[in-house]
């Protein structure tokens, strides 16, 4: 199997479609549930941490921010690097999303002002609060963040992606344990980019 599965855009937009297998799967997981979502008990860190309305457009960012990291590889084999590695992601947690689903009370935050009820509508039609665990977003922005170091505009992509972790338990999107386990997952990635990946590109490369 060749490894450059897809290449390098001239327009933008195109790096949206790349994500539309990776959307189904993560709704699909999200909304035809095999078992009833658990909620977790709040840890004293998710009572101490407040709600912070206006990183809400941080968080949904992350869309954006997906889409401009793709853009930003040097180059298609960096770009595959990237689809392979967010897709390992998505499987990994989709076995929690199935087997072991998580749910957020997030009704009790959002309810208090008109612009984040718009935004609670919005999200709970398109990201039903059930893949709480592990935060998919943090093990995303982590892996942005790795393939972001030494590259132009480093400092930008590197501050974006923390805040949007961040964003993840102060707009009460997730648990602290959620950002926990996404970190995990992100240090699974890399391993697996090691063990798995490296040496798949290398003989790629070497057979071109």
């Amino acid at each position: 199997m060749d490894y450059i599965l897809i290449k390098k855009q001239r327009y933008f937009f195109i790096y949206f479609l790349f994500w539309g297998p990776y959307t189904l799967v993560y709704e699909l997981t999200n909304r035809c549930l095999l078992f009833s979502p658990t909620q977790l008990e709040f840890s004293w860190l998710d009572n101490a941490l407040p709600f912070v309305s206006f990183l809400v457009p941080v968080y949904v960012s992350y869309l954006l921010f997906g889409c401009l990291i793709l853009a930003n590889s040097q180059d298609n084999w960096e770009l595959n690097d990237l689809f392979y590695l967010t897709h390992f992601q998505l499987v990994v947690c989709a076995l929690f999303f199935v087997f072991f689903p998580v749910t957020f009370p997030r009704h009790d935050y959002y309810v208090t002002s008109s612009i984040t009820k718009v935004f609670l509508d919005f999200w709970l039609w398109f990201d039903a609060p059930n893949n709480c665990f592990p935060s998919l977003h943090t093990a995303n922005c982590a892996l942005a963040i790795h393939y972001s170091l030494g590259k132009k505009w480093q400092w930008l992509f590197c501050i974006w992606g923390v805040l949007i972790i961040i964003s993840t338990v102060l707009c009460k999107q997730h648990y602290v344990v959620d950002l926990v386990a996404g970190l995990c997952v992100y240090l699974l990635t890399i391993r697996f980019k090691h063990w798995v990946l490296d040496p798949w590109k290398n003989a790629a490369k070497t057979a071109a």
